[in-house]
């Protein structure tokens, strides 16, 4: 399988490029280009000319993190990305990681090495087989002209995020968190491309629906599956910032009991509710009896409206600490709005706003 795909190597190192190209002939690839200038770098990604890059620090006169970075705005999100380097620094790993790398090789290395990291990027970033067999069948009977049999294929793969609790790529990202968390980085590039993966498959399936839905007349579902195509890369752009902002979190504070906590007080500053929360229920899994977590937790519950489990969680603060005042504090504001609620009419779209206290960061 790693024989038959186009490899490009980006570099203007002399000695990497000849190495770099000799691994890949004893590999048995045959289809190896070389990329030593920015314009013509930028060309190939934005052609569809390769499908595994490997990314040397010398191009472009910047360092390895900031030249995957600025080549990933010309290529498709999956394209995997190996980054080869004689850099080890963990800071290094964090930022390329960051960036978006499929891959860490460290030079010198060896046949076995690269072929490893390759065949992981590469299968990391892609579907399922059989998933993809049916994206690309339901594509067929769309060129056919089979709109409604295409509308049910399609339907097939995304069902997959409308049935389960939460995204599957969404969970392929909350494991790349904790594997970084771990210093398990490795294991967080492969769940990080996964989360990509899929994140793609789901916008092209919605994308697939959207033209079977056009070729059958139907322009306001067209509109409507254009839009979740547009919304799952929106989603995408956020879990990207999100991965940034927590390698910066445990870059500055590497000896913090809990990034996650830091990450979820962050997210909800920023406005991101629901990511703090999910941020916030990550944490409960380093630090299960911190009074001061589920106190932050119902505050950011709160602010997404959500004041059953906010209550909740402010009781299950005061189990742990009946003394944190915050959380005495914004109880009793919960109570009160609940009962407001239950006497104001059920159809009020809009609900009271409350006060909250400034909230513990520890």
């Amino acid at each position: 399988m790693l024989e038959e795909l186009r490899y490009g190597i980006f570099s203007n190192n002399s000695t990497h490029i000849s190495n770099d190209r000799l691994t890949l002939v004893g590999l048995g690839a045959s289809n190896i280009y070389v990329y030593s200038k920015w314009d013509k770098a930028v060309d190939a990604l934005q052609n569809g000319d390769i499908d595994v890059a490997l990314v040397d620090e010398s191009i472009n006169n910047s360092s390895g993190a900031e030249c995957v970075k600025e080549l990933r705005r010309h290529a498709t999100r999956s394209l995997p990305m190996i980054m080869v380097t004689e850099d080890k620094r963990k800071e290094s790993v964090l930022n390329s990681i960051a960036a978006g790398v499929g891959g860490y090789v460290l030079r010198p290395y060896s046949m076995e090495t690269l072929k490893r990291h390759l065949f992981a990027a590469y299968m990391s970033a892609s579907p399922d087989e059989i998933e993809q067999e049916l994206l690309n069948s339901s594509w067929d009977l769309v060129a056919n002209g089979s709109f409604d049999e295409a509308i049910d294929s399609f339907s097939e793969i995304i069902e997959e995020v409308a049935e389960a609790d939460k995204n599957p790529a969404e969970e392929y990202f909350d494991k790349g968190l904790n594997f970084l968390s771990q210093e398990k980085f490795g294991k967080a590039i492969i769940a990080f491309n996964k989360a990509i993966a899929l994140n793609e498959m789901y916008a092209e399936a919605y994308k697939g629906m959207a033209d079977a839905y056009k070729g059958k007349g139907d322009m306001d579902s067209y509109q409507d599956y254009l839009t979740k195509a547009a919304d799952i890369y929106a989603v995408q752009d956020n879990l990207d910032n999100v991965k940034e902002l927590f390698i910066e979190i445990i870059q500055n504070e590497p000896d913090a009991v809990n990034p996650f906590n830091r990450l979820g007080v962050k997210l909800r500053k920023d406005g991101d509710y629901q990511g703090a929360i999910r941020a916030y229920h990550q944490a409960c899994t380093f630090t299960p009896n911190d009074a001061n977590l589920y106190y932050n937790m119902a505050r950011a519950y709160t602010y997404a409206k959500d004041f059953e489990s906010a209550l909740n969680y402010t009781e299950l603060s005061l189990r742990l600490d009946s003394s944190l005042e915050p959380s005495k504090s914004l109880h009793s504001q919960i109570v009160k709005m609940l009962e407001k609620q239950r006497k104001e009419a059920p159809e009020q779209e809009e609900r009271p706003k409350v006060t909250i206290d400034d909230e513990f960061e520890e």
